[in-house]
Formats: structure tokens, sequence, C-alpha cells
């Protein structure tokens, strides 16, 4: 028998019928599962991103930068690049996170374990 691999709490005898409830569980669930967790890149990576196509809400200084494509992968879910200091990293997340959030999580989720582990 047929086993959707995205379910949406939505039961009936009919696995075609659908409602407006239904569609939007299952929109929430393939958002859901499109985030990713931190993965460090190379620059030759974070270059190629940012010619892939127009870079949303490009932000940054001379020790961290970030931008967002313009392309979502599902819902309001984006690949997201970023630098820091002398590292790069990606990751998917909701497109209007704020270049502070994108460097705070990096830092938390990367940074912070690694001094952690050297001291």
């Amino acid at each position: 028998m047929y086993q959707p691999e995205i379910t949406t709490g939505y039961s009936s005898s009919d696995r075609f019928q659908w409602d407006a409830s239904a569609e939007a569980a299952y929109w929430q669930q393939c958002e859901k599962i499109a985030y990713t967790d931190v993965s460090e890149i190379t620059l030759g990576a974070f270059m190629d991103a940012i010619a892939l196509m127009y870079p949303n809400d490009w932000q940054g200084d001379a020790h961290c930068e970030s931008f967002k494509l313009a392309e979502m992968v599902c819902g309001d879910v984006t690949d997201i690049y970023a630098k820091v200091g002398e590292r790069y990293f990606t990751f998917r997340d909701k497109a209007t996170m704020t270049h502070t959030a994108i460097v705070n999580r990096i830092t938390k989720e990367v940074l912070s374990k690694e001094t952690t582990y050297q001291k």
C-alpha cells in the first residue's frame, strides 16, 4: 500500500481528497524538512554561490558577511551563505533571518563548540 513520506495528520479513506488544512499541513511539513544544519564550505563554493544568482540581503563588514539565494527551496526557506572570520558556511533556514541571527547561529552551532573542545 502507498505510504507517503510526509504525513500531514489528515486522514481520509480517499487519499486524494484534500482540503485547505491538509494542503497547509503538507507545505509546513515540507518546510520543516528543508531546514539544514550549518556546514563549513570552501571559499570556492562560497564564490560559486554568489555567482549562481543575484544574492538577496547581502550584508556584512570586514570580519563577517552573509547573503541568501533569491530562490526559495520550499516556502520561505532558502540557502544561506556566510563568511565568519576566514571561514565559510552554508545552511538552509528562513529567508527572513537577519545577518546578526545568521552569525549567532554559526557561532552557537560551530564556533562555540570548537572553543569548548580546545580548553
